[in-house]
């Protein structure tokens, strides 16, 4: 199959970035001088909100409807819920990640302290949080050095929890809030997959492979975890495998990344792949190439251009 995709414009105010933000998937935002800023599907500005967070602070996650929001600053969580306006709650946790649940409790995590004479941290603390900052539950992650990716369930109270740990591959977890206990359940322990994203009904899962494997991406059902859909790079002459960006566009499409090659398209059951014609591409990559995609609603993906050192945030839809 082959796909096209025209450019929609270029999101300056991002310099490169690709936010990662739990809550608003297939959606555009970050944090700018303390103001939340929301991206349309014409990649201009659609809505600009006031908040109480410093100007410095990293956007962590947020709930659906912006009413919510979770970011860290100076070493600490900074939550404001209900008015985003209002003094926000302030936890001395040098958080690495945050997720809000459907209830409105906080699953966050953040690296547990460095023992004598380690440089870095061993494992990795997982708290279940009232927006209030009390601490419900807590439990310990083992994974060196780790950097955390979170994935929220659309509707169940759960969480899919990377820990990648660079060439020591990673720690793939579902953390569960089961009536205010933590529950963590280690998952796929013999494979070497990355999370990216749920379908929107959530009763999907999408992974890519990992890295140091490259060849196979995969579909599994939810809650089961059962594989039920793959693609392998060789199906599509892929040169250098698949990349760990991506997700699903629709409950009927799904968005991949092939390394240094361009996106992939596939359905559902990543049937019918095959890469997409990024029109014009040459003229604002040169030499480069696509560095990280990210679904940005059904018709439309964001894609991080790399070329010469620079990279640039740009908006592409489907035609």
């Amino acid at each position: 199959m082959s796909y096209r995709a025209e450019l929609v414009g270029i999101v300056n105010e991002l310099r490169g970035r690709l936010p990662h933000v739990p809550g608003l998937a297939g959606r555009l935002a970050s944090l700018d001088d303390g103001d939340l800023l929301v991206w349309n599907g014409a990649a201009g500005i659609e809505r600009t909100v006031t908040t109480s967070l410093p100007s410095s602070a990293e956007l962590l996650a947020a709930t659906p409807d912006l009413t919510s929001l979770a970011a860290s600053f100076d070493e600490e969580l900074w939550i404001v819920s209900g008015d985003v306006t209002a003094p926000a709650v302030r936890i001395a946790i040098p958080v690495d990640g945050a997720v809000f649940l459907p209830s409105g409790r906080l699953i966050v995590t953040a690296p547990s302290a460095q023992r004598e004479g380690k440089s870095f941290s061993e494992s990795h603390r997982v708290l279940l949080l009232e927006p209030t900052g009390a601490v419900i539950d807590e439990a310990v992650v083992e994974a060196d050095d780790a950097a955390p990716y979170l994935l929220r369930h659309p509707v169940d109270a759960a969480v899919v929890c990377d820990f990648l740990m660079g060439q020591d591959g990673n720690v793939l977890t579902v953390v569960r809030d089961v009536d205010g206990r933590l529950e963590v359940e280690e998952i796929f322990r013999a494979e070497d997959y990355v999370t990216l994203s749920f379908s929107p009904l959530g009763d999907r899962v999408l992974f890519s492979p990992y890295p140091s494997d490259p060849e196979r991406a995969v579909v599994a059902t939810w809650p089961g975890l059962a594989i039920d859909a793959s693609l392998d790079a060789a199906a599509i002459d892929l040169e250098m495998g698949f990349d760990v960006s991506g997700g699903h566009l629709s409950d009927d499409r799904i968005l991949l990344l092939a390394t240094e090659q361009g996106p992939v398209l596939a359905d559902r059951d990543l049937t019918n792949p095959g890469l997409i014609e990024m029109v014009d591409l040459e003229d604002y990559v040169g030499d480069g190439f696509v560095e990280t995609v990210a679904p940005f609603g059904a018709d439309a993906f964001v894609a991080v251009l790399w070329d010469a050192g620079k990279r640039t945030t740009t908006v592409w839809r489907l035609i």
